[in-house]
């Protein structure tokens, strides 16, 4: 009888062991997705953040037309909803030239941080196969819109009200 209670307790506390084992993987990888890094324009490691407020990653080229037209929209609507949602722009950099990039920067005024996908890792799992992609996310990282190409500034305006909304 006796070894029969010690036995019961050894597994109750190896049961307690694994669970605690798999909640603490489980929460770690969930986590780990929640948190992307990239460098930023001066070489310094930034990351994707996307439990604090709705986010929106802008994936952009230099040398894209569409990105051209767009830009100033975006930046009017960040500077309109900058304490509210996280914009960052991502360029795919293995697609485009840094100078041409950092001069893009500075002609449109981005005041967003400016991430740079070296190996095309986030556009592979979030992007389109047209520039710009605007896609939103909600807190816990799950994809909420996606608007493709260039679009009406009232469009985009109302998308960034939503995501707020919709938090």
């Amino acid at each position: 009888m006796f070894r029969k209670k010690i036995a019961i307790m050894i597994s109750i506390i190896i049961l307690g062991v694994v669970a605690v084992t798999i909640f603490n993987n489980v929460q770690s990888k969930d986590t780990m997705d929640l948190v992307i890094p990239l460098k930023d324009l001066g070489g310094n490691e930034e990351r994707i953040i996307f439990r604090d407020k709705p986010t929106a990653i802008l994936f952009f080229t230099s040398w894209c037309p569409y990105c051209k037209e767009d830009a100033p929209k975006i930046v009017s609507v960040y500077e309109k909803y900058k304490n509210e949602i996280n914009l960052y722009g991502v360029n795919l950099i293995n697609r485009d030239d840094r100078d041409e990039v950092d001069k893009y920067v500075h002609k449109y005024k981005i005041g967003y941080p400016i991430l740079l996908d070296e190996d095309s890792i986030l556009y592979k799992k979030y992007g389109s196969p047209g520039f710009p992609t605007l896609v939103f996310f909600d807190k816990n990282g799950k994809e909420t819109k996606r608007i493709v190409g260039s679009t009406d500034q009232n469009i985009i305006d109302a998308q960034f009200r939503r995501s707020l909304i919709n938090f």
